[in-house]
């Protein structure tokens, strides 16, 4: 009976060893493909943005960094320009604008 419940419990701790395992390598599994040069780059994504706001520069970019959102590596970033704040999101591998916010300042 003891050989029983002991040969039970090890199947167990084998079984949830293995669940664990394959849980941890599925999360990073998009990432495996997709390394960080294949992203656009901050420089670009900056660019990007600023095609968006006539007359701001580089020195109207307060934030800008590399996140992730909703599943996907985006640029994310901020523009403060002749009284307006600009919010944005761009995708980080295509260089698409996914999020783009205008307020007042």
């Amino acid at each position: 009976m003891k050989k029983k419940i002991l040969s039970i419990a090890l199947l167990g701790i084998m079984v949830l060893g293995v669940s664990v395992t394959v849980n941890a390598k599925s999360k990073h599994k998009y990432n495996r493909n997709v390394s960080s040069n294949s992203y656009i780059g901050v420089n670009r994504a900056m660019n990007i943005a600023l095609k968006k706001v006539p007359g701001a520069n580089s020195s109207h970019v307060k934030e800008i960094h590399l996140d992730r959102e909703n599943g996907r590596m985006v640029y994310e970033g901020e523009i403060y320009y002749n009284g307006w704040e600009y919010e944005f999101d761009i995708d980080a591998t295509t260089g698409v604008i996914v999020k783009w916010k205008v307020d007042r300042d």
